[in-house]
């Protein structure tokens, strides 16, 4: 039976979205819902762009509070919890039981939309980090790609220039402003995941062995103690570092933008393979018709569907969340061209979610905080994580507190 009768009013919704890596995203999401609307003549969205995930998770929140949230947006996995906490999220758990999400999405991404058995999104925009290497600058040097962190650490003081105290080649960056999400991912190497519902575990001892590692790095002037997350891309891309950490959807950009061959390999393992999941889906409002509902539950399908998966991965760099993506021709073609596309997947399948805590924004905060002071040498790695542990659960039970 049709969604919509013949001659029913069309259904207008709002999706509100950021942009979280570089390249021409905008211009593809865009481009995307008025391929959607184009197919759909009982349904008309309107794209949103809001900036970062941080604007834009600020921006659905202030619409949530007073009674107008979007249909549908799309913000950082990590906010499930605060969402869920504002019982603004529909569940779509029968929606999706009724469909071949459950079947054909890879488990590890539609997990970042799920909570206590029941899923509230859809993945879209899915990432972990990738090791980014430039190839002149390590056949110069005679290096090979690392594939562990003692490798790791060699490749970068080999591939550090030096005139002096000037350093022209950083043997390696890690793209700040999201450091955070890629050091949980350097923990879980470790065998640790430092967060669950309840608290944090910042200071424990896998996570105080992975900052001290990449302290060490820094104090030896290696890598930089701090960057931002345009500006490391840009440094690599320019020959500024010889490796960049930075998320699988800028791979596309990466690759057409350099100069120099580029290598793309998945994380270097610790102890074990480990890796996070960045990224985010896109949810629907609870508090809306149900029309609208379905408009945007119709929607979330249109944009995650087999084809459209392909096509975004082919254009980002971005992980096709879906099996049947990976096997139709556009990106199988893809894949035999490009075949650095690939290179997250030996990390994305062991991935988890990216800190979903309550209070997530604070709680980053903290971390981050800890982290470059860390690096800066502001603060040793012991007593740093630990300040941001105590911060981090004193407002968690605040939060926990509150919720009763």
């Amino acid at each position: 039976m049709p969604l919509f009768a013949s001659g029913q009013q069309q259904v207008k919704l709002a999706f509100m979205y950021p942009v979280g890596v570089s390249g021409d995203i905008n211009r593809l999401v865009s481009n995307m819902i008025t391929g959607f609307n184009a197919a759909h003549s009982n349904i008309q969205v309107e794209a949103i762009y809001a900036g970062s995930y941080d604007n834009t998770e600020q921006k659905v929140m202030t619409a949530l509070g007073v009674g107008d949230p979007p249909a549908s947006w799309l913000p950082i996995n990590s906010m499930l919890t605060t969402f869920l906490r504002m019982d603004a999220l529909e569940d779509v758990t029968a929606l999706a039981k009724a469909d071949d999400i459950f079947q054909d999405f890879l488990p590890g991404f539609l997990g970042t939309c799920m909570a206590d058995n029941k899923l509230y999104g859809l993945p879209f925009q899915c990432s972990t980090p990738v090791l980014y290497y430039n190839k002149t600058a390590f056949e110069k040097a005679g290096a090979k790609p690392p594939t562990n962190w003692t490798e790791l650490e060699a490749a970068a003081k080999a591939l550090t220039v030096r005139q002096g105290d000037t350093v022209s080649q950083w043997g390696l960056t890690i793209g700040g402003g999201w450091h955070d999400w890629i050091f949980e991912s350097f923990v879980r190497q470790n065998g640790l995941v430092f967060w669950n519902k309840e608290k944090v575990m910042f200071d424990a001892p896998e996570s105080l062995n992975a900052m001290e590692f990449w302290v060490r790095m820094a104090q030896a002037k290696n890598m930089p103690a701090a960057s931002t997350w345009e500006s490391s891309a840009n440094d690599f891309m320019a020959g500024r570092t010889a490796m960049l950490y930075h998320s699988t959807g800028s791979m596309s950009n990466i690759l057409k933008s350099s100069s120099f061959p580029v290598g793309v390999v998945p994380m270097p393992i610790g102890k074990q393979n480990g890796s996070t999941m960045g990224g985010g889906p896109i949810l629907i409002a609870k508090k809306q018709p149900d029309a609208h509902k379905h408009a945007a539950w119709t929607f979330a399908r249109w944009m995650t569907n087999t084809a459209n998966q392909a096509q975004w991965c082919v254009d980002t760099g971005y992980l096709a969340a879906r099996k049947s993506s990976w096997e139709t021709p556009v990106l199988k073609a893809h894949v035999a061209k490009v075949p650095e596309s690939r290179a997250a997947f030996v990390t994305a399948e062991v991935a988890g979610a990216f800190l979903q805590v309550p209070g997530y924004h604070k709680v980053r905060t903290y971390l981050q905080s800890a982290i470059d002071k860390a690096l800066a040498g502001q603060m040793k790695p012991d007593a740093a994580l630990r300040e941001a542990t105590v911060q981090s659960n004193l407002e968690i039970q605040r939060l926990l507190r509150r919720r009763g």
